[in-house]
């Protein structure tokens, strides 16, 4: 399920930069949001919209040992957007980024 292609990116990106994760879900009526926070580094706020940006790395070494090829956060992006998603980075509580989504219907978001 692609749903769950966005969570494991989200997720391995996190244990990748990090040692802990959160993992929230809450539903509010009929609206559904998850919440993954982490510890490391975190991203920027002046970064957060660019790192949905195909091949946009926060590393700016292009060596692949230290960073991905900078599609991973750009599909999870898309595919949350053509789902009914949205998705947002803020700062976690716990030091670094928060990967806020919520779910506002397929319909809502064409």
């Amino acid at each position: 399920n692609l749903i769950n292609r966005c969570l494991n990116n989200i997720i391995d990106n996190a244990l990748k930069y990090g040692n802990k994760i959160e993992i929230k879900l809450n539903k509010k009526n009929t609206n559904l949001f998850i919440t993954i926070d982490d510890d490391g580094p975190g991203i920027p706020a002046g970064e957060r919209s660019s790192v949905f940006q195909p091949f946009y790395r926060l590393e700016a070494s292009r060596n692949m040992s230290t960073g991905g090829s900078g599609l991973g956060l750009a599909v999870v992006q898309q595919l949350s957007a053509a789902h009914g998603w949205q998705i947002e980075i803020g700062e976690s509580d716990r030091g670094g980024a928060a990967f806020h989504w919520r779910y506002v219907g397929e319909n809502q978001n064409r």
